[in-house]
């Protein structure tokens, strides 16, 4: 599915969590080390669990074993190490982790406009909704999207649509903003535009060949709305 034209107003914006609005690499890989060590293994750097993030904590964890050097278990050890990390993670949800430079800025800013806001995430809502809810930002969002079942997961379209639709929202006023691949190709499958920011946790090259509508470096320079077309907080259409 295609975007609509450009020259629709915005008035609903969906934005992505780990990456995006929140800086939360040190405390997932507080997590993933106490994890590792707790099964006998050396701790990872933070840069390279930094560069391992992405599609939920399940996946994060497994990487970080296969750099440790941890033999794949069986299904049911493999859900005891998943539910440990979850529990170091619970720990210090927001111990480490900042919100990035421009977020609380253009919050308060599309909020007071009267826009629509909801976080679209992969992160487990068992962890989201403490995690929003400690970092301050919970009241910015009148929904929350979060990845608990499989098909879920961006980039499938489900969470985005499921917005679109528990919203009365249509795909030509909506936007995703999200720092990876996975963020534009839902936004893509869903026909609603995508606006990539240039920080985060995503790989740049597989974000630019995903095509995004948008780059940004900071989501306080974007301007939605009416104005949107003269934006100059990233590349046209």
């Amino acid at each position: 599915m295609q975007p609509e034209p450009c020259n629709s107003a915005i008035s609903a914006v969906a934005i992505d969590l780990d990456g995006t609005l929140l800086d939360s690499a040190p405390d997932l890989a507080a997590a993933a080390n106490r994890t590792l060590r707790s099964l006998g293994a050396r701790a990872l750097p933070e840069a390279r669990i930094r560069s391992m993030i992405g599609d939920g904590i399940d996946r994060l964890l497994q990487r970080c074993l296969d750099a440790a050097g941890i033999d794949d278990p069986d299904p049911a050890e493999r859900a005891q190490r998943s539910r440990m990390m979850r529990a170091f993670y619970r720990d210090d949800l927001f111990a480490r982790g900042s919100i990035y430079p421009g977020v609380v800025e253009a919050l308060k800013r599309w909020q007071g406009s009267g826009m629509t806001l909801a976080c679209v995430t992969n992160k487990a809502s068992e962890l989201t909704l403490p995690l929003l809810r400690e970092a301050g930002l919970e009241h910015y969002f009148e929904r929350v999207y979060c990845a608990d079942l499989p098909e879920q997961r961006k980039p499938a379209p489900a969470m985005l649509l499921a917005f679109m639709r528990d919203c009365a929202v249509n795909a030509a006023s909506c936007v995703m903003i999200g720092d990876s691949s996975h963020d534009v190709m839902a936004a893509r499958a869903a026909g609603v535009r995508a606006i990539a920011v240039t920080y985060g946790y995503g790989d740049p090259l597989k974000t630019r060949q995903a095509v995004p509508w948008l780059h940004t470096d900071r989501l306080d320079t974007l301007v939605l709305g009416q104005e949107l077309n003269n934006n100059t907080g990233g590349l046209p259409c």
